[in-house]
């Protein structure tokens, strides 16, 4: 496991290194795309949308629960004296992203 340590100014200006907007970009798709599915909001995107069966919607209930509570736990804290940054791991949910990103696609087509 690596070590977490304080961000510094040079990581937050690191290129590649967009874990944070990664996190930010995830919760706004997670928000705005439930009209898309006839819904108010991701959560009834999880449990209540059929057209995807039950791969998808085990996929979303992924989204909703881990990758909303990683983006909240980095944008809805107040800054603290010393913070870390979000790491690659907490940021990855490219399969599931693909996953809703092809069910918007289907749908909308």
């Amino acid at each position: 496991m690596k070590d977490r340590k304080p961000a510094s100014k040079q990581e937050l200006q690191s290129p590649g290194k967009t874990y944070f907007a990664t996190a930010m970009l995830t919760r706004g798709l997670l928000d705005h795309v439930p009209p898309l599915f006839g819904t108010n909001t991701f959560s009834q995107v999880a449990n209540n949308y059929g057209g995807g069966g039950r791969s998808f919607k085990d996929t979303m209930h992924h989204l909703e629960n881990a990758a909303r509570k990683v983006a909240d736990a980095h944008l809805h804290m107040p800054i603290r004296r010393s913070e870390t940054l979000p790491t690659a791991q907490q940021v990855h949910f490219a399969s599931q992203l693909d996953v809703l990103l092809a069910e918007i696609v289907r749908i909308t087509q």
